[in-house]
């Protein structure tokens, strides 16, 4: 059975209500205030509708995750027990809404956190548009067991080696600092060349300019090639420290998508992320219709970590 996540819902009030709406049963999805909003009426076809065209696809037996619902950092999962309804919605801050919906076993409903360490690696819980399908199903049914058994237990592995892994996880925030510290500016751009260069699959690196109105956003451009297939990649970089609150790097990593006719685009941010710019990002994606990735605050140590240690501990 396949697995659909749902992006969160903007306003917190009325992610309140959706959430509130999937424990008596009921999984919900908005853009959808009006009559002629209904996906099963017929010879009504509007681009509106286009958009909202994969419910159509879900199925009794299905899942549904809402993605940091009921807030920030949770998501909750149910599964689907019936087809496509449009019915009378909720009554939202914005007037009549998510009259899309679908039955849901109430007895299936699991909250958890993103970041549980039972939900594994693979299961895709960073949505890019407003929904995406988790292709590794398996994957996904193996982390719901998990984390409704509380399987990451201390017995799959020594007490020393579990704790030793929790202490060290808190030092990627401090690593991360450090590579902001000793790499302000263009100084972390010319570092973060250096380690995509390693990355399997580059075949060239170009350092793009200084500053904004002279790169059009870029500050790395890469070039991927992957079997007879080459695509060009644009990176903006931001060496801040705190937590990023900032969107100019996404109106920047557009104009950069544009200009270079990239098929992706990367923020990069010594940053820790928030709400605000993975939403902005999230929207730039769905947009433009290609994937712009987020890597903030300890992911910057764990992408380095992972191509290039040897810049971050003396080996």
């Amino acid at each position: 059975m396949a697995v659909w996540a749902f992006s969160k819902v903007d306003d917190s009030e009325n992610r309140k209500l959706v959430y509130e709406s999937i424990l008596k049963g009921r999984s919900r999805f908005g853009w959808s205030r009006e009559d002629k909003h209904n996906l099963l009426l017929k010879d009504n076809w509007t681009d509106w509708h286009s958009k909202q065209q994969f419910l159509l696809d879900i199925k009794p037996g299905d899942w549904i995750i809402h993605i940091n619902t009921p807030k920030w950092g949770q998501c909750t999962a149910a599964k689907v027990t019936g087809v496509y309804e449009f019915d009378s919605g909720l009554n939202c801050s914005r007037g009549v809404d998510f009259r899309h919906s679908f039955p849901v076993d109430k007895d299936s409903i699991c909250v958890f956190s993103r970041r549980d360490d039972n939900v594994l690696p693979s299961v895709n819980l960073r949505p890019r548009a407003r929904y995406h399908r988790v292709y590794e199903e398996n994957d996904f049914h193996q982390s719901i067991d998990n984390i409704r058994n509380s399987s990451v237990e201390l017995s799959r592995e020594s007490k020393g080696e579990f704790y030793l892994k929790e202490k060290t996880n808190k030092l990627l925030a401090n690593i991360t600092s450090s590579i902001h510290q000793m790499n302000k500016s263009k100084d972390l751009e010319i570092y973060l060349a250096k380690v995509f260069r390693k990355v399997e699959g580059v075949v060239e690196v170009k350092e793009n300019g200084f500053g904004w109105g002279t790169d059009y956003g870029a500050d790395l451009i890469i070039t991927f090639k992957n079997l007879n297939f080459v695509n060009q990649v644009v990176v903006q970089v931001k060496s801040f420290d705190g937590s990023h609150h900032s969107l100019e790097a996404v109106s920047q990593i557009e104009e950069a998508i544009d200009k270079y006719d990239a098929s992706a685009g990367i923020i990069i941010t010594t940053a820790s992320s928030t709400e605000s710019l993975e939403s902005a990002v999230q929207d730039l994606s769905e947009k433009m219709g290609k994937s712009v990735e987020l890597i903030a605050g300890e992911d910057v140590a764990k992408f380095v970590l992972k191509y290039a240690p040897e810049m971050v501990f003396k080996v």
